[in-house]
């Protein structure tokens, strides 16, 4: 049986500088770490490039907790813009919960 990947519209934020936490090499080997999945492809719904980029994301209406998301980088530049993604969202903060 699949799995099902929720979907999210989120906000992509102007922030995407920040290194990746000690022990991880990218925004996206962290995201792969702590979901136990590869991330082969952007997670941008209608999109089919390759994930390239740790997307710093926050749900459009919601909490400001701060995601990671595989974006491919074309999609990663649109900063700012609001567009829906499967999940999973992998909370920066590493406290909170991923939201599957």
């Amino acid at each position: 049986m699949g799995c099902v990947n929720m979907a999210y519209f989120i906000k992509n934020l102007q922030e995407g500088s920040r290194p990746a936490p000690i022990g991880y090499s990218s925004w996206i080997d962290y995201w792969e770490r702590k979901t136990g999945r590869n991330a082969p492809k952007c997670h941008k719904t209608g999109c089919y490039e390759f994930a390239t980029d740790g997307a710093h994301v926050q749900l459009e209406y919601g909490w400001d907790e701060w995601y990671i998301v595989p974006l491919c980088h074309k999609c990663n530049m649109q900063r700012g813009q609001s567009f829906v993604v499967e999940g999973p969202l992998v909370p920066v903060n590493p406290n909170n919960s991923i939201r599957w």
